[in-house]
Parts: C-alpha cells; structure tokens; sequence
C-alpha cells in the first residue's frame, strides 16, 4: 500500500468507523441539501430530458432521480442526477480548488439507493459518513494536484469526482481497504473532462458520468468481479499526475491529517446560478441598479469598466453568449443582468433574456481590466452615463465566498427559489429529509424531491414527446479538425467497403455477431460490453474489442458498420500517436466514433459525438495490461459508447471545436502535430493493420 491510492484507501477506511465531529457532519448535510436543491431545481431542463428519453426503458429500472418520476437503471439516475445538479452551476463549490463535490456524491448516492434496498434504507449516520468522505477525498485530491491541473485546461470536478464516488460508494458497500484501492485506481482512470466544454451540456456530463464511473468501480469490486486493479493510475507512468497535472503533486496535502483536518469544511454554496468567478462582478452591478434607475436606467449606459482578477476573463470572457448555458460563463453577461434587473436569478438565465437587446447592449459595453492585485473573490465596477457621471461599486468579498458564506437562511432561501417552483413547500421538505435522524435516509430524502403527482405526469409527457435529432450546429472554422472528421463520420459509406482493412473488419462484426447471440441480456450496454469482454478474450486489442462490440447491433447495416469501425480505429490510432499514449488508452474514443458512424449520422450529431467522446479521452491509465483489466476497459467503453450515441442522437450540446479549441483535447494533450486525424490515405493507416490482427491471449 506505499502508493497513494491505497495510502488513502487505508486511511479512509481506518477512519470511517468514527464518528464525524458535529460541525462536519453538519457540512455534509448543508452540502447534500444544498445539492439535492439544485437537482430539483434543474430536473425538468431540456438537458436532463435528454438523458431520460435517451436512457430510460419502461419496466428496465427502480432508481429515482431527485425531481423526477422515471425510474431507472442505477447507473443512469446516477448520471442524471449529476448531470441536474450540475446543470445551472448553482452547485456547491470548493473556492481553493473549483470543485463541486455534491453532484458526484448525489449522484452516487442515487445510484446505489437503486442497487441496494439495504443501502436505501440504511441510517443517517452512515449514509452522511459515506457522503462526507467521498467529498474530501476528492477536494483532498483536488488540492493535492492544485492549481497546476486546473490551470492546465481540465475540470477538475470531473477528474477528481469519480474518486469521491467511489469512496462513498464503497463506504456503503462495506469495501475493506485493499478492496477499495481498487476501485480508487478504477476512479482514476475513469475521470474525466477538460474545459472545452464549458458553456454546452458536456460539461454538467462531467460529474454525472463522474458518479457513474466511481459507483461502478466500487460496484464490480463488491460484487466479486475478480478483476484487479489498472495499478498507479495517479502517479504512475500514465498516470493522471503526469498526464493532466504537469507532474504536480502534493502528497501531504492528500494523506496529512486525515481525520483531522477536513477541506469538506471550506465548501460553500453559491447565491448566483453561474461560474464563481463573476460573483463579485454581479454583486456589483445589483449594487448599482437601483442608483442607475434614478440616472436614466440601462439606456444612460456608455460604458463599463470592471477591475477583476485575470481569471475572469480568461474562464468567463464571453462577452456574447448565445443561450443560458453559454451565459452562465459570461462574466459580462452578469453584469449586465445585475444592471437590469434587482435580482440575478436563474431568469437572468433563461435563452429569452441572454438574447435580448437590453443584454446584449450592455455586454458589449463591458471592459475588462484584470489585476492580480484584485483577488478572486473581490470586483469593482465603474459604469460611465450619458450624463457624464461615473456609479461605481466595490466589492471586496463576494456573498458565498468563504468570507462571507451564506447563512443558513440564505441557504434556505435559495432552496425556496429552487425547489417550489416544482413542488410547493418541497425546500422545507427537504431540509427537513436531511436533518432525520435513524433508518431510511435515502428513501426519505428520495420522497422528499419526488415531485408531486401533476408534475409528474407532464415530465413523463415531455420525455415522451421529445422530438430526438441531431443538434443545431454551426461550423465555425470548416478547417478544423473535428470538423473534417464530423463530415468523415457522416459520410463512411463513400468510402470503398473493399479495401482490406475493411474486409478484415467484417470478418471481425461476423465474430462479434457469433458471440453476441450467445450473450444473455437485457439491455443493450450489457450486451455489448460482454462482447467486448469476450473479444478481448479471444486475443483481440481492448480498442478493437470496444468499437466492433456496438457495432454487431442487427439493425446496423453491416457494410456501413464496417467502414464505421475501420474509419474509428484508423482515426484512434492517429490521435493515440499525437498524445503518445497506446491506443489501448483510448478505447472510450474508438468506440464512440464506431458506434456514431455506423448510424449515418448528421455532421452536427457526429461533432457532438467527438465532443462527448473527446472529454473522456485523457490517456490516462494504470500500468496493468492483463486479460482481465484489458476486458473491462473494453466492457465499459463499449456500453458507454451506446449511451453516448443515444445522448447525442436525442440533441446532447458539446462544444465547437472539442479537439482543436483552446481546451481540447489536441490542444490540451498533443505532443506532436502529425500525422492528421482525418486524410485520404486514412484507411491505409499502418497501425491500423497491426491492430485488426488476433494476438495471442495472454
């Protein structure tokens, strides 16, 4: 146990059976009804309707979600309910690292309340105790590859998360300390996302899937897989230190104290729906509203100057955002909500206000003028009249900075705004769910942000009358990339089904076919991933494993699925030789692109598809290569590529450029500039010969 996932995986463990010390304790539990809030607030958005229709199956689940009705697979609440607490950015949030801890451990939550009727109905206090080591261990991490890795370009709740997931999940499974540097080592590896994806549904993905990818580490491990651990998934030599970090890594900070000193301490709750770093701006601009009413209103505006930290504009610069999502990373956007109206709220988010003409004149009036003089939490703002007069307002720490935390009715008052507006009198419920005491806590909490029965009703109508189809999307820069590749996707069946590799491919579909009538399931992800994992017994690559096992689906045209999964391959293993990785590391990314491909999608639902499968590529993976370990990295990207493809088919929102913007992934990772994704000789890829050919099994 030297390494440090398993330092940490002793220490937890050795220290959970204690009781938390009161003011803990009482953390975790504003943290979860602070979260609880937001998933309620969120649940019946456009973005988690999405992932309703594109998973749920009647009669297929009993897991609910925090406000809504459907009941599904476990693993599908989890990843919904992170996806809505996240949704608004209106989550919980650790100042000194950026994370949001209470979405992943929702969502953790959810999930094995699903799994486990035990766990449903186990007690306040165990069920607390599990929340509230899952959310240190992963501001503990955060803190210990801080701000190096964030800085770096990646959202840390997502690569951080899957371990807070796990720790809760596997404190309530009873995993002992070997048991769970296991599923720590799995959690790494399944981390996620860079900041490319900010203003789009991919990024409140990143916890949901964050959740998902913990839970299930803990879940294989308790219910006797067998599989062992990847290894040194955090500082090995693919490691997440090396790879998304810079190599920084602060062990103590991790391990020192543990019991003692708690960073869950330092979480605070936000009182404005968007990224933290505009708070002091919007404090602000509300400080000035009432004053510009009386000097002529938002028309006397001819200029605004704000003094903040470099941050600001460097997260949330976007002067002109198009929708709420794009706005809530809109620090000029804040600004000019708080200059109009008395309260920033989540309807300075809506689409209707972000695009209308008041909002868009003021953004445009905004100057930045960052300082590091001017700390984070800290704004001041200078807005010039038509009258030649100057209002200006400093804040110097921001409402629900660790300064000036919300108080308890503040909390309180933000859960009314949230909560009963889906459900009357459901924030008081809440509160009231979270402070029970005994047996039965999930449940409680569970019935307590089920919404009431009209309204539930009308979410199962929406889900049912969703429209599915490829998303909107302008391509802003035709040289790029992901957008030739977009267009490769769409278009596979031009490409000539008699070229060998794609003649080896067949053969390798009319395998995978043969296995996947002997796979009994009953639903397609675990159908799938048992080909993959019997592919990958069978001696083939874990990349190859995990793009052809989607693609045997029986409705797929097999021509086209061929082409799909040789194009996949080629494509994988030219973005593994920029990264430096094996493609073995990537084969989330290879089986996302099969699968899209394989369907004739639109150029829009393939850029989606890169963009949903770019934020899972990280190279980031433990040193082990058994047969065992290889299976399951196959196993899981094949399923996950299915809920992917059904995620970006039902209208899933990414960003424009996820490889080549400022944060993607060839931005963020490339060591090398060749060869290119994408190329006429593409099929011809040598590597792309070497990997369809059967290796021995090891």
């Amino acid at each position: 146990m030297s390494a440090p996932l398993g330092r940490l995986a002793h220490l937890v463990v050795s220290h959970a059976g204690a009781p938390l010390p009161d003011d803990v304790r009482e953390a975790a539990r504003r943290t979860l009804y602070n979260v609880l809030a937001t998933t309620v607030g969120a649940a019946r958005e456009p973005a988690t309707g999405v992932v309703v229709a594109a998973t749920a199956e009647p009669g297929a689940g009993e897991a609910l979600s925090p406000g809504r009705p459907e009941r599904l697979r476990p693993l599908d609440a989890a990843l919904l309910t992170g996806v809505a607490a996240h949704l608004d950015d209106y989550d919980d949030t650790h100042l000194s690292t950026v994370i949001h801890p209470g979405a992943v451990g929702l969502g953790a939550l959810v999930g094995l309340a699903g799994l486990r009727e035990d766990i449903a109905g186990a007690g306040a206090d165990e069920v607390l105790t599990a929340f509230a080591w899952g959310v240190e261990a992963q501001l503990r991490l955060g803190v210990a590859i801080s701000p190096e890795h964030y800085d770096a370009g990646w959202h840390i709740t997502g690569t951080c998360g899957a371990v807070g997931a796990a720790v809760t999940a596997g404190l309530l499974l009873n995993l002992g300390a070997e048991e769970l540097r296991v599923a720590l080592e799995w959690a790494v590896e399944g981390g996620l996302g860079n900041r490319e994806g900010f203003g789009s549904m991919t990024k409140p993905f990143h916890p949901g899937k964050a959740a998902v990818n913990g839970l299930r580490a803990a879940w294989d491990v308790a219910t006797g897989s067998g599989t062992p651990g990847p290894g040194d998934s955090l500082t090995g030599p693919d490691g997440l230190v090396g790879r998304l970090a810079r190599g920084a890594f602060d062990a103590n900070a991790l391990l020192d104290d543990v019991g003692r000193r708690w960073e869950l301490l330092d979480n605070t709750f936000k009182p404005y729906p968007c990224g933290i770093v505009t708070h002091p701006a919007i404090e602000a601009a509300e400080a000035l509203h009432a004053g510009l009413a009386e000097r002529g209103g938002p028309d006397a505006v001819r200029a605004i100057r704000l003094v903040c930290h470099p941050l600001v504009p460097e997260l949330t610069g976007n002067i002109q955002p198009v929708d709420g999502l794009q706005a809530r990373f809109s620090t000029a956007h804040g600004v000019a909500a708080g200059l109009l109206r008395p309260r920033v709220d989540l309807a300075a988010y809506a689409d209707a206000f972000v695009v209308s003409a008041p909002a868009r004149r003021l953004r445009a009036l905004v100057a930045f003028a960052p300082t590091e003089e001017c700390a984070r939490d800290a704004a001041r703002i200078e807005v010039s009249l038509a009258d030649g007069g100057v209002l200006t307002h400093e804040v110097t720490h921001a409402r629900g900075s660790a300064a000036r935390p919300l108080t308890a009715e503040e909390l309180r008052a933000k859960a009314r705004g949230l909560v009963d507006r889906v459900r009357a009198g459901g924030a008081d419920a809440l509160d009231a769910a979270t402070r029970r005491e005994g047996p039965g806590y999930l449940r409680g909490l569970l019935a307590a942000a089920a919404p009431d029965p009209a309204e539930a009703a009308e979410a199962a109508e929406e889900v049912e009358a969703a429209d599915a189809g490829s998303a909107a999307v302008e391509f802003a820069d035709h040289d790029a990339e992901e957008v030739a590749l977009a267009h490769l996707l769409a278009d596979v069946g031009a490409l000539p089904a008699d070229h060998p590799n794609v003649v080896a491919v067949r053969g390798l579909l009319d395998e995978g076919a043969r296995l996947r009538r002997g796979v009994v399931a009953d639903d397609e992800r675990e159908r799938v991933g048992a080909v993959a994992a019997e592919l990958v017994a069978a001696g083939y690559r874990p990349a190859v494993a995990a793009a052809v096992a989607p693609c045997t689906a029986e409705r797929l045209s097999a021509a086209d699925a061929a082409r799909a999964v040789a194009v996949a391959l080629a494509v994988a293993s030219r973005l593994a030789a920029r990264l430096d990785v094996s493609v073995d590391h990537l084969p989330g990314f290879a089986a996302a692109l099969a699968t899209v491909a394989a369907r004739r999608p639109t150029p829009g639902t393939a850029l989606m598809a890169i963009g949903l499968a770019g934020t899972q590529a990280t190279g980031v993976a433990g040193p082990a290569d058994a047969p065992a370990v290889e299976a399951r990295r196959a196993r899981l990207a094949a399923a996950d590529a299915v809920t992917s493809t059904a995620l970006v088919d039902g209208g899933f929102t990414g960003p424009a450029r996820p490889l080549t913007g400022r944060r993607g992934v060839l931005s963020l990772l490339a060591r090398r500039a060749e060869p290119p994704l994408t190329g006429a000789d593409l099929l011809d890829e040598p590597a792309l010969g070497a990997l369809l050919g059967r290796r021995a099994p090891a």
